[in-house]
């Protein structure tokens, strides 16, 4: 307030007397005072007057000032004349409130007109609306509709078919655990109609803590999705599943049974975070739900056009709210999947035609109002909201704050509509509770009105109490406080119930508006905290940290916000003792025990209430009265960054320089294929933690070899650092494996043997031919359906076409793929080689016109044209057509001129484009001796295929796929009636989504992200667990001379198994680190096919399918050449793909985001499902990447 003034004057006035003016005194120097009271004192009195700034303090605050000023002077003045008496008199005798403050409490609360207890049921709400609007929406979620009707129908035969039976009725719990979907809503209403309370099972928190809440609860019976049965079976407790197939299985209820459920009966069960090292469990009643209902549905706009959105987590009990409280005004409760929540939550909104939504203001930053036109009415709850965050959504909806504690139902407080120049922490009034404020240290004493103290609730909304937990209920819920006789002339229940008047206290610190007696929200007292939106208790933690850690000192734990962050993270600080110094410095022993003692944690809590961190300490810091001085704890901590507390927890990866020639070789083969300064790369780093992939350790693969030191992507793979990596060398055991192979006879000598001795007249000669062998089974599939892709450059330069046409036949004559046909033969595919072939090479010159009609247009008119065109399958594929723009050399402004290269796609990959156009420039400029030569051909990769046809790839196969199911089908639609598709009007289709490139868990690859989150895609569509789909791999990885310039289709599609619960719940970083571990080993039998396998390794037969197939593209995309003034630089492609049978998932990688693309026929792949599954993808790729230690 500034400065404060007191002048005493004598006077005979014989009583005290207050008078207060809104002017500002001035003093002699003609400054002012905020404040300035005068007390003029007599032989039998006071007179005291303040005299104040108004722009600084209310009238209404000073008023009540002036009346505790002289309230607490009478109270002096009876315990000076009662000092005989009670000579044991101390301060805190002489505290309260005074009579004008607590008149001001009576009238504040008696215009509230808090409601009476209600005796309705909640199920019973419901019902009601269920009669009076049977075809109106009541759930709208992403697995399905519900009518109030069918909400009805489907509730009262899980109750009265599956929860009666089970013996479930009053005051017995029901546990869900389900996740977000229209039957949790149905599971809800079938546990009240059966007259039981449900308690929401949150199946992302540890199994351990779920054990807990079952163990306080004691549930009858559970009711869990197909997806969460593992954990209901881990819980040990008999349980039904609940899905559509087996809904429809149950016979409907042919009379309802009634229920005598009593309002005081429980309905549900939360649970929060407890100071014991157990999770706190409190029961809400009927009565206490339905009491207030009104008040709450009538401030939250909340009525039978509402249609909410359901967002909050099971773990709270808003979820509850959210869910019930719509159904009992007749709304429409909008149920997201939990991918839509992470990765699309506007899109989810929109989608869901949601108008009505609670979200914590942290979610809502994220949200552009413009992606969400139909939103009305936003409820923020968990967190402050900053002015700009209210001016973005000013005039865009009806903004308000709610307030509450779990422990009474519905919330407490909503604030006014909100505008960008309100008070934040100003809470409103409660809507259903008569708000108390009290001291922090003594709930029997009243603060005046406009001092700070703790908040107390008292109405017909409170809960029953905690579950086996006396203590607790103590503390928490206290009765009949000695001031009731001072703010109530009768001691009495104002809401219309007996019994002593209980009182919740909420560990909330706040104080009274003395102008219109709204309540401002100041902080949390003890060592409970908000950390995003959530309320924590730090003790819960604590409890937990000392079992790891067994320090002469308890750890503790604490909210810290860093010095280079905004947002508060959760840190523990553990007493080691040492110098006495507070930090004592990062160290590897601590490191190792914080870490294992955040794994332990992560089984026991919640991820929102595991530290990020964990912080030796020499010792806790101290108040000089020896007690724990949190606070300085607080502030010192927050002087350091977020890495430098990390640093305690996180490897530190010492910087160890190369000091052998592998080493030294190995360090500059990664700053080559990485990108990085070899200053960087460190002898101790993980390939993969230093940003590598598949792709980049092929790379790293490949350099090696060519400086003569032999590895293997297994071993990058396999290897946890560089250091480990430079001791790996194959040599001795590809050296004998090369003597075994020369031992054996050429593997394709008989079928070219016999296929020449066969040959047909025309239109070969044996002399034309220069080699024949097997295509492999990718290629093969590509050859048989002479599938023809056309991929246009654009030329910039001045071109000589007949000098490109040479260009063309020397790279077709360099390249034996380029000059191979494919023919059918005794029931497969081969490829032959000629010797020679006549390159069809063609000139379109420039068009009249000036560029009226471009040359790129020109060329995908021809391509269209020629994809329509006949070929016989003996007939060479390769083909070049060069367009020209202008008769003047292209400029680089201009338009430029377009060469089409038609391929075969059985004759290349996409890592052959930037060999092709580099070859092809060289020729083009006299420069034969610059085409990359390489020692082996396409003919030398199959061979090597062949030989790696050997029984420990068998055993392989064998041992990776035993016992395994089928291929998992993939999430398509039925194949119409009738047989097959429409082949006329089929063909492919594709839909695309584009997300933020997320970072993977440390040591894995964005490639073991991709198929990990596919995974659980098919984990989640068709219920199964073990799961197997195709992976496209690049087989670039042998030991073959220059196997990375070599032309021709190096990759294959392979199986991968994923086991998402072998063995009971599982994390996604276990999942990763299988995945990636199979990758590893698979990848010197990666050029089995699938058929092969199929047949020879497992028993789903040799005509199985893959069901879908995971294609990771991380190359380069960009394909660019220039050389002697002319430069290449690809513009586009055309490519005739027939409907795919299989669904492929595509996913190409930039340096900022991810492009997720779903593949297959139109007949199979509707945009509906492909949109759906687009959603689920994305989302597990998002949080699999965020949050790794996440049970699946």
């Amino acid at each position: 307030m500034g400065n404060l003034a007191f002048k005493c004057y004598t006077s005979a006035d014989q009583r005290l007397e207050v008078v207060f003016r809104t002017q500002v005194s001035k003093n002699e120097d003609g400054s002012s005072y905020p404040l300035q009271v005068d007390c003029v004192v007599g032989e039998k009195g006071v007179r005291l007057q303040a005299l104040f700034d108004s722009n600084c303090i209310a009238p209404e605050t000073m008023q009540m000032m002036l009346f505790e000023f002289r309230h607490v002077y009478g109270l002096i003045q009876q315990q000076q004349q009662q000092q005989q008496q009670h000579p044991e008199t101390v301060l805190r005798d002489i505290q309260g409130i005074s009579p004008e403050g607590a008149e001001q409490l009576k009238r504040w609360n008696a215009a509230a007109r808090v409601p009476r207890e209600s005796s309705h049921l909640a199920h019973h709400l419901i019902e009601k609306q269920c009669r009076q609007r049977p075809s109106s929406p009541a759930v709208c979620a992403w697995d399905g509709n519900l009518t109030y009707e069918e909400l009805d129908v489907q509730a009262s035969k899980l109750a009265a078919r599956v929860l009666l039976p089970a013996g479930v009725g009053p005051d017995r719990f029901v546990g869900l655990v389900m996740e977000k979907s229209m039957w949790t809503t149905v599971a809800m209403l079938s546990v009240m109609k059966a007259g039981g309370g449900f308690v929401l099972l949150d199946a992302s928190q540890p199994v351990a803590r779920l054990s807990l809440i079952c163990g306080k609860t004691r549930p009858q019976f559970l009711l869990a999705s197909a997806k969460h049965v593992p954990i209901a079976e881990a819980l040990n407790v008999p349980f039904q599943v609940v899905s559509r197939e087996i809904m429809d299985s149950i016979e409907p209820a042919l009379r309802p049974r009634e229920i005598p459920v009593q309002p005081h009966n429980i309905l549900y069960a939360g649970f929060t975070s407890g100071s014991t090292g157990e999770p706190k469990g409190f029961v809400m009643d009927h009565s206490a739900f339905s009491s207030g209902l009104d008040a709450y549905c009538q401030q939250c706009n909340l009525d039978a056009q509402s249609r909410v959105l359901q967002f909050a987590s099971y773990a709270f009990v808003v979820s509850l709210t959210d869910q019930m409280a719509p159904l009992t005004r007749g709304a429409c409760v909008c149920v997201p999947s939990e991918e839509q929540l992470q990765n699309n939550l506007a899109g989810a909104i929109q989608g869901l035609n949601a108008n009505w939504a609670k979200l914590t203001p942290s979610v809502l930053r994220l949200i552009e109002p413009s992606e969400v036109s139909g939103l009305e009415t936003l409820i923020l709850v968990g967190e402050g909201i900053t002015a700009s965050e209210l001016a973005r959504w000013q005039g865009r909806v009806q903004l308000y704050s709610l307030y509450g504690q779990s422990e009474n139902a519905k919330g407490t407080m909503l604030s006014s509509r909100m505008e960008p120049n309100c008070d934040t922490v100003n809470i409103g009034r409660p809507f259903a509770a008569t708000p108390w404020i009290v001291s922090s240290q003594d709930h029997n004493v009243l603060v005046p009105v406009g001092a700070e103290g703790e908040l107390l609730l008292e109405g017909p909304c409170l809960s029953r109490g905690y579950l086996e937990n006396e203590e607790q209920n103590r503390i928490t819920f206290v009765q009949d406080p000695t001031w009731l006789k001072q703010v109530h002339h009768h001691h009495h229940h104002p809401h219309g119930y007996q019994g002593p008047r209980r009182f919740l206290k909420t560990g909330d610190l706040v104080r009274y508006d003395p102008k219109d007696g709204t309540i401002r929200l100041l902080g949390r007292k003890g060592t409970r905290v908000k950390i995003r939106g959530q309320r924590i208790e730090l003790a819960e933690i604590e409890h937990h940290l000392r079992g790891p850690f067994a320090s002469r000192e308890p750890p503790v734990v604490e909210a810290v916000t860093p010095s280079d962050d905004t947002n508060p993270m959760l840190v523990g600080f553990v007493p080691v003792g040492g110098d006495g110094s507070l930090f004592l410095a990062p160290n590897g022993p601590f490191r190792q025990q914080a870490q294992q003692a955040i794994s332990q944690l992560r089984h026991a809590l919640p991820s929102f209430m595991v530290p990020a961190a964990l912080v030796c300490l020499g010792a806790l810091p101290r108040t000089p009265t020896g007690k724990l001085h949190r606070r300085k704890l607080r502030e010192e901590a927050s002087r350091l960054t977020r890495e430098e507390l990390a640093a305690y927890t996180s490897d530190e990866v010492a910087h160890i320089d190369p000091a052998t020639e592998r080493e030294i070789l190995l360090q500059r083969g990664c700053s080559e294929v990485l990108g990085l300064p070899p200053g960087r790369i460190g002898m101790q780093a993980n390939f993969f933690d230093l940003g590598g992939n598949s792709l980049t350790a092929r790379q790293l693969v490949t350099r090696a070899r060519q400086s003569g030191w032999i590895i293997t992507i297994a071993d990058v793979f396999q290897q946890p650092s560089l250091a480990a990596l430079s001791q790996c060398d194959r040599y001795s055991e590809e050296a004998e494996d090369q003597n075994h192979r020369v031992r054996n006879p050429d593997p394709f000598e008989a079928i070219r043997t016999e296929f020449l001795g066969q040959l047909p007249a025309p239109p070969w000669t044996a002399a034309q031919i220069e080699d024949v062998f097997p295509t492999i089974e990718g290629q093969s599939t590509f050859a048989a359906a002479h599938e023809l892709d056309y991929f246009l450059f654009a030329v910039t330069g001045a071109v000589r076409p007949t000098q490109l046409h040479r260009a063309c036949q020397t790279l077709v004559q360099h390249h034996t793929i380029l000059r191979s046909v494919f023919t059918p033969f005794q029931g497969t595919i081969l490829q032959v080689v000629l010797r020679q072939v006549a390159v069809e090479f063609t000139v379109e010159p420039p068009k009249d016109g000036h560029g009226q009609d471009d040359a790129v247009s020109r060329a995908q008119r021809f391509c269209a044209m020629d994809l329509k065109r006949p070929y016989r399958a003996d007939e060479p594929r390769v083909m070049f057509k060069l367009i020209i723009q202008d008769a003047a050399p292209a400029a680089a402004s201009g338009p430029p001129s377009v060469l089409v290269m038609r391929l075969l796609h059985a004759q290349y990959d996409a890592l052959c484009l930037t060999t092709i156009t580099s070859d092809l420039l060289a020729a083009y400029t006299g420069r034969e001796d610059h085409l990359i030569r390489t020692e082996s051909d396409f003919s030398s990769y199959v061979r090597q295929c062949f030989w790696h046809r050997t029984p420990a790839a068998l055993a392989f196969w064998r041992d990776l796929l035993r016992d395994s199911a089928q291929p998992t089908p993939a999430p398509l639609a039925e194949l119409p009636v009738g047989g097959g598709p429409n082949e006329e009007g089929e063909a492919s289709v594709s839909f695309a989504r584009t997300i933020p490139l997320p970072v993977p868990p440390s040591g894995t690859t964005m490639a073991t992200v991709i198929k990990a989150a596919w995974a659980l895609v098919l984990a989640q569509e068709t219920r199964c667990s073990d799961l197997v789909f195709g992976q496209f791999v690049n087989c670039r990885s042998f030991d073959l001379p220059g196997i990375d310039r070599l032309l021709g289709p190096c990759f294959n599609i392979i199986p991968t198994r994923a086991r998402v619960h072998p063995h009971g719940l599982r994390t996604a970083r276990d999942l990763l680190r299988e995945i990636q571990l199979q990758h590893s080993r698979s990848v010197d039998f990666a050029t089995m096919g699938w058929k092969d396998i199929a047949a020879s390794c497992t028993q789903w037969g040799g005509s199985a399918q893959q069901g879908s197939v995971v294609m990771y593209q991380n190359f380069q995309r960009e394909v660019e050449s220039e050389q002697g003034g002319l430069r290449l630089r690809k513009i586009g492609q055309m490519f005739k793909i027939p409907p795919l049978k299989t669904l492929y998932v595509i996913v190409f990688p930039s340096e900022t985001s991810l492009s997720v693309t779903l593949e297959a026929s139109n007949a199979i792949l509707r945009e509906k499902e492909a949109e759906s599954t687009l959603d689920s993808l994305c989302g597990k790729i998002e949080r699999i990447c965020k949050y790794p230690d996440e049970r699946i």
